[in-house]
């Protein structure tokens, strides 16, 4: 299924100077109204006791008792780490994700789990909202001994909150690995994010933040990478910047052999982007553009593309002469070439392209204007 957003119908210029392409309008399907939607939020918070530094290795010196929760080293975890004791800190930094929602419409669900779900904090983003949500967060202490079982409590969230007509966003915060045997079923699980979206809405989309270098997963990054910005994975814990691209564009190829642009069919092809949540990228960014195979256009995909005021620059080569293009290219018509843009996963591990990151890319040959001549002899 194409993934398409709303987005404003744009003029884009392609070339080395500034060459013209027409925006192609996206055609109605359900990502169409996918700006039209409220959203929700869901926070799955990891509450093991080793969020408090609570461990059963003796290697670690004993601290004295914590007095919030005072049970927790006569669970069988008499030691402590200090260095792993992130309780506080990740339920500081989740109260500050709510706050910097915008919208007083979305709607917030935090969701404590270990070995299954243990509450639900529901408001939504509101100045009322976000005052009850962060009181009911400060007043949570129930860590308890318990397994991490990631996968379970992930189906359980998305099969319970994730609808149809809302955009759903689930922010999955663990300090370490699943149990057992959750972290196969966790990678099975999202390898398969296709068919959550299918059965659960097209707009479904996980954040997964790794709090501690325990939680780091390759095989998770990997799947991210591949997902069409569908899955994030990041170590940064705050609120990730999305985007939108615009996802056609076109190229007249007889204004680039013509001399009206470029004598030897070089340029670049401009496809703007939007904002979905946050404002700036990060300026470390970088991303490249892979294109399809085909026999008309080249991007070199080793030459970073550039971000510019709402813009992605991206080189190109037409690789045949006019006279080939005109000879096998429909003319009057589009032939459509698809190209995906992709990140750098060191640098953006923090930003994602909401809805995809395809676009299409159409080869437009048209005949040359005519002037018809008639007359009648009287």
């Amino acid at each position: 299924m194409k993934k398409i957003l709303l987005m404003a119908v744009a003029a884009l210029f392609v070339g080395q100077s500034g060459a013209m392409a027409t925006a192609v309008p996206a055609p109605q399907d359900e990502e169409h109204v996918e700006a039209f939607k409220k959203e929700r939020r869901i926070y799955l918070w990891d509450v093991t006791i080793s969020m408090v530094g609570a461990t059963k290795d003796a290697t670690c010196p004993k601290a004295s008792k914590r007095t919030a929760p005072d049970y927790a080293y006569n669970q069988g975890f008499p030691n402590y780490n200090s260095k792993k004791d992130i309780f506080n800190d990740t339920r500081a930094k989740l109260i500050k994700m709510i706050y910097e929602t915008q919208v007083e419409s979305t709607e917030i669900i935090v969701l404590p789990f270990r070995n299954g779900i243990v509450g639900e904090i529901k408001g939504d983003a509101s100045v009322e909202g976000k005052a009850k949500l962060k009181k009911a967060i400060m007043e949570w202490n129930d860590l308890q001994a318990g397994g991490t079982f990631t996968a379970t409590c992930l189906k359980e969230a998305v099969n319970k909150f994730f609808t149809k007509d809302k955009i759903n966003r689930i922010f999955l915060l663990t300090d370490g690995e699943p149990s057992n045997d959750e972290n196969a079923k966790l990678l099975a699980y999202l390898r398969d994010w296709k068919g959550v979206k299918e059965t659960k809405g097209t707009s479904s989309y996980l954040v997964y933040v790794m709090l501690t270098d325990e939680a780091f997963n390759q095989d998770l990054v990997d799947i991210s990478n591949g997902s069409d910005g569908d899955i994030l994975v990041t170590e940064e814990f705050e609120n990730p910047v999305w985007i939108s691209i615009n996802k056609y564009t076109s190229i007249h190829v007889r204004d680039f052999f013509d001399g009206k642009i470029s004598s030897d069919g070089k340029g670049y092809i401009e496809i703007p982007y939007s904002y979905v949540q946050g404002n700036t990228i990060p300026q470390n960014s970088l991303f490249r553009c892979v294109v399809e195979e085909n026999d008309y256009l080249k991007i070199d995909s080793s030459i970073a593309v550039t971000l510019s005021d709402g813009i992605f620059k991206i080189p190109f080569q037409l690789v045949t002469s006019f006279e080939e293009c005109l000879a096998n290219l429909p003319q009057d018509s589009n032939f459509k070439i698809k190209a995906r843009l992709v990140k750098d996963s060191a640098s953006n591990k923090n930003i994602d392209i909401t809805g995809g990151n395809v676009f299409e890319i159409a080869l437009v040959v048209k005949s040359e204007p005519r002037v018809k001549i008639s007359w009648t002899i009287k």
